[in-house]
């Protein structure tokens, strides 16, 4: 990769690596469930849980009854065991990554991953190409006890444009599109926290940190065979429908390229308003304009929704539990 700094001394091609949209695996995940009769609920914190050979969850959203409980709860997993009455078997400690995004002129510098050598607590600062265009530079790893604000730092996003740069020289003056943090669900150890009480049908996936795009799969293959062990089984379905969710990434042909998509409202990420109208005939509209976001692009490029804002709250009234919009006296 003739864009790498000429100090660098040595490098390992990992054959197979791949960049994907972490948004839409998930969302293809829940989509595909609804269609095999799952039912999926907005806003139920989980109040308490009790077993009597059949779960009875007592949520925000009314009670839920349950042959089986599998707690995938991230950030709030050993707080889900306790109310349970599980026991916390172990214990979240939170872990921040902060990361910053440059603009799209970054990424003919950057056509593949570049990871420096981990160390025992971080794989180290990433420079990869994103799959809608951009190049990612992160994230680093700081533990904290905030379960729910995830701040970012001045002195440390400048920390990461300098890395950058020092990586691959030709990154060094190009603009910052977005900055953004997260929480990590990590643990007191390294490992995840998988346990399993079949006495109880209850399942806890635990601890399972930044891997948990990679290893869902995986992981719900083995809740399954778990759950194979408890009385009664499980047999699951015969015809699992396959689902296709929309394509958000540069690499293919995008809604835009094609005809009779409306108007493009976002043109920073060239959005379509039938794009944004598909969201909300799916099977799992977004409830929130984060959702919009992550599911169409919208409001994620250089202005970060300055222009475009004002016609996706038009768009979307009524829509988002939180209006883009806020109405006084009648007027918008």
């Amino acid at each position: 990769m003739p864009s790498l700094s000429e100090r660098l001394a040595a490098a390992l091609e990992v054959p197979g690596e791949h960049v994907i949209d972490p948004w839409s695996a998930p969302l293809a995940y829940l989509t595909q469930a609804i269609a095999l009769g799952a039912r999926f609920v907005r806003g139920a914190e989980l109040l308490k849980g009790t077993f009597d050979g059949a779960w009875r969850l007592d949520t925000t959203a009314g009670e839920i009854v349950a042959d089986t409980v599998i707690n995938t709860a991230g950030l709030y997993g050993d707080l889900v065991d306790d109310r349970l009455g599980l026991g916390a078997g172990f214990r979240i400690k939170p872990r921040k990554g902060q990361f910053v995004v440059l603009d799209k002129a970054a990424c003919r510098h950057v056509p593949r991953i570049i990871l420096p050598v981990p160390t025992e607590i971080t794989k180290g600062i990433v420079v990869c190409p994103t799959a809608f265009g951009n190049v990612l530079v992160g994230p680093t790893a700081e533990e904290q006890e905030d379960r729910v604000r995830a701040t970012v730092e001045t002195e440390t996003l400048e920390t990461l444009v300098r890395r950058a740069a020092e990586i691959v020289p030709a990154l060094a003056g190009i603009p910052v599109t977005a900055v953004y943090a997260g929480l990590r669900p990590a643990s007191e150890e390294k490992g995840y926290r998988v346990f399993v009480r079949p006495e109880r049908r209850a399942i806890t996936l635990g601890g399972i940190r930044s891997t948990g795009l990679s290893s869902a799969l995986g992981l719900a293959q083995h809740a399954l065979k778990l759950h194979a062990g408890f009385a009664g089984g499980y047999r699951p379905p015969e015809n699992i429908p396959a689902i296709a969710t929309p394509n958000l990434a540069e690499c293919r042909e995008r809604d835009w390229q094609r005809p009779d998509h409306g108007e493009i409202v976002c043109h920073c990420e060239l959005v379509t308003r039938r794009e944004i109208e598909a969201t909300f005939e799916s099977a799992v509209p977004p409830g929130d304009f984060g959702g919009l976001r992550r599911r169409t692009r919208a409001g994620m490029g250089r202005c970060q929704g300055f222009y475009c804002n004002a016609r996706l709250a038009e768009m979307t009234k009524g829509k988002l539990a939180t209006p883009l919009a806020v109405e006084k006296e009648g007027k918008q």
